[in-house]
Order: C-alpha cells, then sequence, then structure tokens
C-alpha cells in the first residue's frame, strides 16, 4: 500500500516540471466544473423548489394541466398497504405427510429386529456363562461373538436412517424393550399414538416459515389444485406444531412411562415437518402487481389554475402541487427535446465556472506562487469536487438531511494544508455552489457559512493535534446556533428542528475526524507539510535532533535560539512561525559530518582550520549544506522543511577565508570567488528569507563583546544591508515594510530585537537614568563591527 502512495506522489509531484504544464492549468478547472456542474439536479426546477413552511415570493399559475403527485411517503405507505393485502401463498405437499408416517413404520420395524437381536444376545451370553467350563464353550462363544455383530449391525443402520442422539440412556431402554423397573415397553401402542399425533398435525397444517415473519398477514392455502385464504391462526408453524404434538403426547403416556415419553418427544420433533410450503414466486409476482396498480397521482390540476398568491405559507398540500408542477416541467423539457433539454444543463455550468472562477481569481493574484503549481491546483479541485460529489451522493442518491454533507472538512483541510485566507474564499464558493445543490437554499447557505468560518477559526493556528478534536465543540455549537436561527425564522416545529440538529451534531462529530486521517493521505500523495508533520518534527526526540545535540551541542544551541528569533520575526508580518521554527532547528544538520569545524563546536581546543589552505577551509564550510540535504532525504524530511538548508546561506560567500585566501602567498589573482560562495539557491520565500536574516544576526551578535541595545541594533542594520547589498533576498517576497517589523520593536518585545533584548538581558536606556547615560558614554556607539565574525566557520576575535 505506501509503495502505491509513493508511486502516486511522484506523479502528482512530477505534474509542475511537465512541459504540458499550461495545458493542466487549464485542463483541471475545465474538468472540475463539467464534474460539478453534472452534481446538480437539473430534474428539480429551481423556480418551484420551496420548503413547507416557507413564504412564496411570487404568485404561481400552472402553465398546463398536471397531475398532483403523492408525496414519496404517501406513496410508499400505499404501495405497502397494497403489497400487505396480498395473501402469502402456501401449497400443501401430501407427499410429506406419506413420507414422514412410513419412516414412523420403518424406525418401528427396525426397533423390534433390534429388540429381537438383543434378545438372542442376552440369551447366548446366559449360555456361554452356563457352559464356560463344558467343552461346548467354544461353540457358544461363537454364538455370542455373532449375535453381538449382529446387534451393532443392526443399531449402526439405525442410527445412519435416523440420525437421532442415540446415546441417551432411554434409547438402550427402548432397544432392549423394557425400562429400567424391569416393565415391557408396548412398542405396537407407541407407534400407533406416534403415527395418530403426526397424521394429526400435518392435517392441520405446518407452515415452513416461523408466524413471527408473516406477521398479520393473510394467508392462501393451496391443495389439490383449490385455493383458499386462511386465517393465520388455524395453522401451525414448526414450533406451535412441536409444543402441540407433545401435549397430546404427555396425555397418553403418564410420568411413570419415562422412557417411551422421552422416546417419543425426540420421535415427534423428527418426523413432525412442515407440509405447507411457501410459494415466494407467485407470491412476489402478485404482490408486484398489486403495488403496480397504486397510482402514482391523487388529483389534477388544471391550466391557468392558481397554485398559491404570492407572500404566503407554503403548506403540504401546497408543497405537493409545486413539486409535481416541476417533475411535469422537467418531463416536458426532455419530451421535446432539441436546446431546451441542455439550457438547465448549460445554466448550472455557467453558475459554476462563476464560483470556481471566483476562488482561482483570488489564489491567482494574493496567492500566485500556488496557482502555478498545477498539483496544488489539482489538490484544491480535488477537496471541492470531492465534497461536492458526497452531497450530491447523501442529498440525491440516498435522501439524507442535507446538513449531514460534511461541508466543514474543505474549510479545515483548506486551512491546515494552506492558509486561513485561502480557506475563507474556498468556503464562500463551496457554500454557495452547495446552495444550489440541494435547491436554492439560502438558509443552507448562511449556516454553512457560520459553520465553515468556526472551524476555520478553530483549527487556523494548529499547534497541538487535540485542537482538531476540540474543533468539534465549536463546530457542534455554530451548528445549533446556525439552524435554531434559520429554522425558527421559519416556524419550523421542535421535532424538525431536533432532527436537523442530530444530523449536524452527527456531522460534526465525524468531520474533525475525517480531516485528521485525509490529511495525512493528501500529504503523502500531493508532498504538502502541515502544522502536523512540523508538529512532529519539532519535537527534541527526533532522531536527527537528538543526534545533533550529541555530536554538535554548540550546534543544536545555535538553531535554537535561530528557531527562536525566526518564530518571533514571522509572527510580526503574519509568515508561518512554525515553520520558520521547524526550518531553523534542521537548518544546520549538515555540520554533523564534521561538527568541530565549526566554531560554536570548538570549546577551548584548537582550530583545525589553522592547519589547512583557506580554499580547503571553505569547502568544508559549503559542504554542510551538501551534507545536510543529503541527511534530510535520509530521515525524510518534508521538502518544505530541506529548503530551508541550502537556502539559509543562499549563494553568499566565506567571507573570512575569502578575505584569508587574499592576503595570503598567492595573492589575489591566484583566487576563485566561486570557489568561497555557497551553491544556494537564494531564499525564495518569506520564511526562508526570515530565516537567512536571523541566522546572521545569531552568529553575529555573539561577537559584541559588551552588547548594547543600540551596538545590537547597529550589528542587525549591517548584516541585513550586507545580505541585500549582495543580492541575497532578490528574489524573497519579503518587502522593506516587513524588514524593518522584522527587526522589531525593543519596547514592545517584538521581532528580533524582543528576542535578543531576552537573551542578552539589555535594558532599554532612558534619558532620566544616569547610570545608564554613563555606561552609554563609557561604551559608545558605532564601534566597529569586525566583518569575520559575520560567517559560518570564522573564529570570534
Amino acid at each position: 500500500m505506501s509503495k502505491r502512495l509513493d508511486a502516486l506522489a511522484d506523479f502528482f509531484r512530477s505534474i509542475p516540471g511537465r512541459r504540458s504544464e499550461r495545458l493542466y492549468r487549464i485542463l483541471i478547472p475545465i474538468g472540475s466544473i463539467i464534474l460539478i456542474s453534472w452534481m446538480f439536479p437539473i430534474g428539480d426546477q429551481f423556480e418551484y423548489r420551496y420548503d413547507l413552511n416557507e413564504i412564496t415570493r411570487d404568485p404561481i399559475i400552472a402553465p398546463f394541466n398536471f397531475p398532483v403527485l403523492k408525496s414519496a411517503e404517501t406513496l410508499e405507505q400505499e404501495r405497502e398497504a397494497a403489497r400487505g393485502s396480498v395473501p402469502y401463498l402456501f401449497r400443501r405437499d401430501p407427499q410429506i405427510s406419506t413420507t414422514q408416517l412410513n419412516g414412523v413404520i420403518d424406525l418401528f420395524t427396525r426397533a423390534r429386529r433390534i429388540q429381537r437381536a438383543e434378545s438372542r444376545l442376552a440369551q447366548s451370553r446366559q449360555r456361554a456363562y452356563r457352559y464356560r467350563y463344558d467343552d461346548r464353550f467354544t461353540e457358544v462363544q461363537q454364538t455370542v461373538e455373532r449375535d453381538s455383530t449382529e446387534v451393532v449391525d443392526l443399531r449402526s443402520n439405525f442410527a445412519l436412517r435416523f440420525p437421532l442422539d442415540l446415546n441417551a440412556l432411554y434409547w438402550g431402554s427402548f432397544f432392549s424393550g423394557a425400562t429400567p423397573e424391569g416393565r415391557s415397553i408396548n412398542y405396537t401402542r407407541l407407534q400407533r399414538e406416534l403415527e395418530r399425533i403426526i397424521r394429526d398435525i400435518l392435517a392441520e397444517g405446518v407452515l415452513d416459515l416461523p408466524k413471527s415473519q408473516l406477521g398479520n398477514a393473510p394467508v392462501a392455502l393451496a391443495s389439490e389444485g383449490v385455493e383458499e385464504t386462511i386465517e393465520l391462526r388455524f395453522l401451525l408453524d414448526l414450533d406451535e406444531a412441536w409444543a402441540k404434538a407433545k401435549t397430546r403426547l404427555q396425555a397418553q403416556y403418564p410420568t411413570e412411562a419415562a422412557v417411551e415419553s422421552a422416546v417419543a418427544a425426540d420421535l415427534l420433533i423428527y418426523f413432525i415437518r412442515p407440509n405447507l410450503i411457501y410459494d415466494d414466486e407467485t407470491t412476489s409476482r402478485r404482490q408486484q402487481a398489486a403495488v403496480d396498480k397504486v397510482p402514482i397521482s391523487k388529483g389534477f390540476v388544471l391550466k391557468n389554475e392558481r397554485i398559491v398568491d404570492a407572500n404566503t405559507r407554503v403548506t403540504p398540500e401546497i408543497l405537493e402541487k409545486l413539486n409535481s408542477l416541476a417533475v411535469a416541467k422537467s418531463q416536458a423539457i426532455a419530451s421535446a427535446g432539441g436546446i431546451q433539454l441542455w439550457l438547465p444543463r448549460i445554466g448550472m455550468m455557467a453558475i459554476t465556472i462563476i464560483m470556481v472562477a471566483f476562488f482561482y481569481a483570488w489564489l491567482y493574484v494574493y496567492r500566485g506562487d500556488w496557482y502555478r503549481q498545477n498539483r496544488i491546483l489539482l489538490l484544491t479541485n480535488l477537496l471541492i469536487v470531492l465534497i461536492m460529489g458526497i452531497g450530491s451522493l447523501f442529498h440525491h442518491r440516498f435522501g439524507l438531511s442535507e446538513y449531514l454533507i460534511p461541508f466543514t472538512v474543505v474549510a479545515m483541510a483548506f486551512t491546515i494544508l494552506f492558509d486561513a485566507r485561502t480557506s475563507i474564499i474556498a468556503t464562500v464558493s463551496l457554500a454557495l455552489l452547495m446552495g444550489f445543490l440541494v435547491g436554492n437554499k439560502v438558509d443552507f447557505v448562511l449556516v454553512n457559512l457560520l459553520v465553515g468560518s468556526v472551524a476555520i477559526y478553530a483549527v487556523r493556528q494548529l499547534r497541538r493535534r487535540r485542537q482538531i478534536f476540540t474543533a468539534i465543540i465549536y463546530i457542534v455549537s455554530a451548528y445549533v446556533v446556525g439552524i435554531t436561527a434559520v429554522e425558527f425564522l421559519k416556524y419550523t416545529n421542535l421535532a424538525t428542528l431536533a432532527t436537523h440538529l442530530m444530523y449536524a451534531s452527527i456531522n460534526g462529530l465525524l468531520s474533525p475526524i475525517m480531516v485528521y486521517g485525509l490529511i495525512g493521505v493528501l500529504e503523502v500523495i500531493f508532498g504538502m507539510t502541515t502544522n502536523l508533520t512540523l508538529l512532529e518534527l519539532s519535537d527534541f526526540n527526533h532522531p536527527l535532533l537528538r543526534r545533533l545535540s550529541r555530536e554538535a551541542n554548540g550546534t543544536f544551541s545555535h538553531s535554537i535560539i535561530v528557531g527562536n528569533l525566526a518564530e518571533a520575526a514571522a509572527n510580526t508580518i503574519g509568515a508561518n512561525s512554525l515553520l520558520c521554527r521547524v526550518g531553523a532547528y534542521y537548518h544546520d544538520i549538515g555540520k554533523l559530518a564534521r561538527p568541530e569545524y565549526f566554531i560554536e563546536n570548538q570549546f577551548r581546543q584548537e582550530n583545525p582550520h589553522d592547519t589547512i589552505a583557506p580554499h580547503l577551509s571553505a569547502k568544508v564550510v559549503i559542504s554542510h549544506v551538501k551534507e545536510g540535504l543529503r541527511l534530510a532525504k535520509e530521515y525524510g524530511i518534508p521538502e518544505a522543511v530541506a529548503n530551508f538548508i541550502p537556502m539559509h546561506h543562499g549563494t553568499a560567500r566565506v567571507e573570512y577565508f575569502y578575505q584569508k585566501a587574499l592576503s595570503g602567498d598567492g595573492g589575489p589573482e591566484k583566487v576563485k570567488e566561486d570557489t568561497f560562495r555557497y551553491s544556494g539557491p537564494r531564499p525564495n520565500t518569506k520564511e526562508t528569507g526570515i530565516l537567512m536574516i536571523c541566522e546572521a544576526v545569531e552568529a553575529a551578535t555573539k561577537s559584541i563583546r559588551k552588547p548594547t541595545l543600540p551596538r545590537i541594533l547597529q550589528m542587525m542594520n549591517t548584516i541585513i544591508e550586507m545580505r541585500m547589498a549582495d543580492g541575497q533576498l532578490d528574489e524573497c517576497p519579503l518587502t522593506l515594510e516587513e524588514i524593518n517589523r522584522i527587526k522589531g520593536n525593543a519596547v514592545a518585545g517584538t521581532g528580533i530585537i524582543g528576542v535578543l533584548k531576552g537573551i542578552y538581558h539589555v535594558r532599554i536606556p532612558y534619558p532620566s537614568t544616569d547610570k545608564e547615560v554613563v555606561e552609554e558614554k563609557e561604551e559608545p556607539e558605532g564601534e566597529p563591527i569586525p566583518e569575520a565574525t559575520v560567517f559560518e566557520g570564522t573564529p570570534t576575535e
């Protein structure tokens, strides 16, 4: 199963790289539009769709003559009544009575043979005992063996012919012909009584169906070509026949005749069999004929007859006429053929195009990077088509309540897979489409908009898996409020309201569970990384993070601090803060290959870079990106997180070793700059751009001897300016205004400076604090920043 999912995932991930990318981008929405438009109930004319107790907007006049159809409930009740009026036909089989009575005769014939054989065996054994010391003992012993074999054969044949439980003690007495008290058993009388009871019971008739299955239905009995209706109470089912037979038996054999009573009871159960055989084929044919005769209409509306006035409450009678008119008009259009037959379908396709175009337009303008990925387009369309298909299946095929449609699955799935804003637009589009699907129900649209918005709110910032399940409370509560409000406006009775709330509660309970399972499958197939996966990756018990904490503890501490900085920075501009934090945890995992070559892992030991050439040092430092990507693939780190590994450096230069090489013996002319640059790519998302800034700022601020707020701010500004001057942020969608917000505000405690202030315990200088003014004079601003400290792999000064 996992191999199939991986193969499917590779196919979907390969879609964006195909030459026919633009063709896919066109075919995906076209396919969705065709599928959705074919789900709408074209047969139900929207102009006549009203609910019970709803107020009509316009007067409705019959455009032609049409029959008033019975409601589905009424028609089904009448059909059931017609079906129930047809008697169940049973046919008497006289052969069964003859066969069973002959069986009784055969049984007693065999029993008498066994009794006689048992008697001969007893006599032979007595003779053998008498002649045990005589010369004739051998001859007598042979007779015993012969008689014993005969008894065994007769008993075996009896057991094969009559599969009864012959191990009971009373059967031994029966075959011996005498009771344990020594009283002889009268085979003739017992046989005669059994034959009489069986004959009488079968003459009354034994049904081959239990009466509980027949209920109070009439019964017809066919015997010798004559069929008559008979009351069910005059017939017996098998259990009643056995009980009645035992009662008659007890009247003939008192308690002292225990052996005869026990044997006879077994034989009555064995020989009494149903002789009234149910004729299912004939009965079903007659029932269907009776059902077919039930008329589907109960009246007639003439042309130009007023069905209902405007501003009138829809009663059950009016609703039946409106539904009948809708069916009649659909049939008229279908019989007319031509373009009229396609007009409703074209109209629904146009509505679908408008709704889908509304979502696509928003995606194109505000989420252009997603719009250009065909797998994302396929995923969004798949979710919408899936829920529309479930809605069509539930509401139109199975006739279930519209409140069972799992509408919130799309709202929560879009929020978890993408973001809340995209989910809001998808929810609005789907709610409008769903309103047309269930028959122009504005109240249903309003309820879905309310519940969808609440579901989005419940999972908008997913930080714990249990949030998905707490969403159940939000969704059910929203359904209760929304449905109650709209149903009160319609004067709906409490029973109907309770039914709607029950279905909605079931929906609210199951939808989050469906989302939980669906998200995992979609993540694998479409290569998505949701907050649920990021939460798992943020656990410090992840094998890769545990290894990093053991083998490169300095890098691990650096990653944690960078994660805090990146998360705070992302929160200031509304970026994905969880992705930033997790990306920071894994951005330097490549240093596990050679941790001792990085300054944060050197604890008062010799620097190995002092003994090798600058270009080799740069090669070692740069290689941690390649090693990081290898480890990410080995440990199954998602692409969205693995992208932070090369992008946090972009194509920046390893400045320290580059400058060291320039000042070396070879001279500037022998130094190739490309040797000292990372291979990239440069950051192309806000999150990777944030990590590049935070990673460099964290490394650089450690080199400040006496960190103060002005010095940290100056260092941060210098780092950002250098990155921008080097073109590292050219492909990143961060704006200058967002970069300023990322820097943060020391007073408000936001952004990068808010975290660094806590790390270095920096206090804000106030003019009224003389001590801080003195400190500022003693440590003037503008101290030169050692350039080498800004970059990875360099010694601190």
